[in-house]
């Protein structure tokens, strides 16, 4: 099940064609890097652009969410077992 975290993130990665792609995150004082992105999709919170990633690092999957407004990043879910 997942879990619910809510903490600000920095996010670091690239853009290839015209789509950015989340390489690493850091959350609190570890660096994560993402070894695979099991989703990417845009939706609209209250009117707020947003996007969601879905990604594996280290056999973890952690739900990360991009603010297109205040460009922010952050950590939403990670699945625990």
């Amino acid at each position: 099940m997942y879990q619910t975290i809510n903490e600000q993130i920095i996010v670091a990665g690239v853009y290839q064609t015209h789509k950015f792609i989340p390489k690493k995150f850091k959350w609190g004082e570890k660096t994560y890097l993402v070894d695979e992105i099991t989703l990417s999709s845009d939706f609209k919170d209250g009117g707020v652009r947003k996007r969601a990633y879905s990604v594996v690092s280290s056999g973890n999957v952690f739900r990360l969410e991009f603010n297109r407004e205040t460009e922010g990043w952050w950590l939403r879910e990670i699945w625990v077992e």
